[in-house]
């Protein structure tokens, strides 16, 4: 089990880009390749926005998605496609997706991305991948482990 490390990730916070640090709670962090581009605007951030009830009765305290975005575009995004108790964050230079291994090189067409994933964290440790970052993926695998 791999514990975290936050440095790098940045959240919009009262009109000002401050640190941020996952606290030690049942967490679903999503990585996704950008905001605003198809599949994490139309299908993944979406998918968990409309699900967050089914995903507390699995336990799980917060949803976190991150992308090499900066702040700004994150915090808009998820205004516009999430929902106020998803913490969307900014990791702008890669360092976080990096330290987990979950950098992906998108060549000149995006550059530096975030891979597209979902983990489980519990107190800043990584307990596993979901195979399917998708909601569906997500909550079948959580209702497995459950049953």
């Amino acid at each position: 089990m791999t514990k975290i490390n936050t440095q790098g990730l940045f959240i919009l916070k009262d009109d000002d880009i401050a640190p941020y640090d996952i606290n030690d709670s049942k967490i679903i962090l999503c990585g996704v390749p950008g905001a605003f581009t198809p599949g994490c605007t139309k299908k993944h951030l979406p998918g968990f926005a409309k699900r967050l009830d089914e995903l507390k009765k699995h336990g799980i305290q917060k949803i976190i998605f991150v992308a090499v975005n900066d702040a700004f575009v994150m915090d808009e995004w998820n205004k516009i496609h999430g929902d106020p108790q998803i913490d969307s964050i900014s990791d702008p230079l890669a360092v976080f997706s990096k330290s987990i291994g979950k950098n992906v090189d998108f060549g000149e067409t995006m550059g530096a991305r975030c891979d597209r994933f979902a983990l489980l964290i519990e107190n800043k440790t990584i307990i596993k991948e979901f195979k399917n970052p998708f909601i569906e993926g997500v909550l079948e695998e959580l209702a497995l482990e459950h049953a």
